[in-house]
């Protein structure tokens, strides 16, 4: 008997080892040192020099299951749609409250048969169509009982391999008068496009009678910086001061955590002013006074500038904050190379046109990448902010520019 119980002993600890998910540590350097790409222009939309085509705020780029490169423009509510060689195959969308139509779009999805979502963050819900561009049925996801009241804001959603990723917001009345209870969580879309239970989750509650907007309560760094791969894992930076990416297997189990040594950026003057200016543009509509608590350091995987994402072989790209101020003559920005496994392999200069602390950069597919001239603006501008140029130099900022790249390795 007692030998027996000796072998359950052993086989619950066994199963609860394997249950623990690989701690994947790095040290401050690559195993293979730092690694410039050339990116070979393939053709480029939009700009002064461009007659012919006008943006209103380009905030993302991808690339479809059929090859094509889809653009969304959140100003105009609509994709452009692009073939290989730069030619508008078709526009989808249009602003209004009808079916297939959006206002204040936040993010874009594409599904594998080929129809699109746009997400509008309130109320939070995906407005669909198909590649033709007649509307599908929306989808809303939402946490819990509809009978719970409340409403949803949603942030973001990715489907790729099979997987299909959330960030949203519940928020809810709070136990006294003029106050929220808010959940902030990331989660998956089962096949019925029911919310599975969250990944991740924080609270927030808002007191209205006297209110602190609190940057790490309200920002945190996973409803910015999380991606799904080709296989359908999930990346996210679960921790705001933390170098840390959780990943998660297409069974929604935490396989893994891929840490690199890693000194958090003190947030600089300008840094600061940026982003309370950005927070008090949103928030200047609101009838009550708002003070703001905002963070003395930087988030250490950058959160505006898609600072995960994960190429067409499943290799991890990480932007840390410091990953685009004070690069060498050329370079666009400097991002840490993962492999599958989690090793930090090497980290990539981006040898193009464009600055990382003014444009955006989106990798699609294995060796294709976008930069939108203009994208931090673009998505200040989108949540409130009036953008850099706007207010520094108290004129209109150039007209938005995309330029479509292949990665020479």
């Amino acid at each position: 008997m007692r030998t027996l119980n000796l072998i359950l002993i052993l086989v619950l600890a066994a199963g609860t080892a394997l249950a623990e998910p690989v701690v994947v540590k790095n040290g401050a350097e690559p195993a293979h040192g730092v690694k410039q790409i050339e990116m070979e222009e393939l053709w480029r939309v939009g700009g002064a020099d461009d007659e012919e085509n006008f943006f209103g705020l380009v905030t993302l780029a991808e690339m479809g299951p059929d090859g094509l490169v889809y653009v969304m423009d959140v100003q105009l509510c609509q994709v452009f749609v692009y073939d290989e060689e730069g030619t508008l195959v078709k526009t989808l969308f249009r602003q209004g409250d009808g079916p297939g139509e959006i206002r204040q779009p936040r993010d874009m999805v594409i599904m594998p048969d080929g129809s699109v979502g746009l997400v509008q963050e309130f109320p939070g819900k995906i407005v669909r169509v198909d590649a033709d561009g007649n509307p599908l049925p929306s989808i809303e996801p939402r946490l819990g009982d509809a009978a719970d009241g409340g409403f949803v804001a949603m942030n973001m959603a990715e489907q790729r391999g099979g997987t299909f990723l959330i960030a949203s917001v519940e928020i809810k009345p709070g136990d006294t008068p003029a106050s929220q209870n808010r959940v902030l969580y990331l989660s998956t879309l089962n096949d019925e496009h029911r919310v599975n239970e969250p990944l991740i989750t924080m609270n927030a509650h808002w007191d209205f009678t006297n209110f602190t907007y609190r940057e790490v309560e309200n920002l945190p760094a996973f409803i910015w910086s999380s991606a799904v791969g080709p296989d359908g894992r999930i990346y996210s930076s679960a921790e705001r001061n933390a170098y840390r990416i959780n990943v998660w297997a297409p069974d929604l189990t935490l396989e893994r955590v891929i840490e690199r040594e890693y000194t958090t950026v003190k947030r600089t003057a300008d840094s600061t002013a940026w982003l309370r200016g950005l927070l008090e543009a949103a928030f200047a509509q609101v009838p009550f006074p708002v003070e703001l608590e905002l963070s003395d350091t930087e988030p250490d995987i950058n959160w505006l500038n898609r600072g995960v994402q994960v190429d067409g072989a499943g290799n991890l790209w990480i932007l840390p904050s410091d990953g685009t101020v004070d690069q060498p003559e050329g370079v666009f920005a400097t991002y840490d190379v993962f492999t599958p496994d989690g090793k930090f392999d090497h980290q990539v200069q981006a040898v193009c046109e464009g600055d990382g602390t003014e444009d955006g950069i989106f990798i699609l597919g294995e060796d294709r990448a976008m930069v939108i001239k203009g994208y931090v603006d673009a998505t200040a501008t989108m949540f409130g902010g009036g953008g850099a140029a706007v207010e520094e130099e108290g004129e209109e900022a150039d007209p938005m520019e995309m330029i479509y790249y292949r990665i020479v390795r």
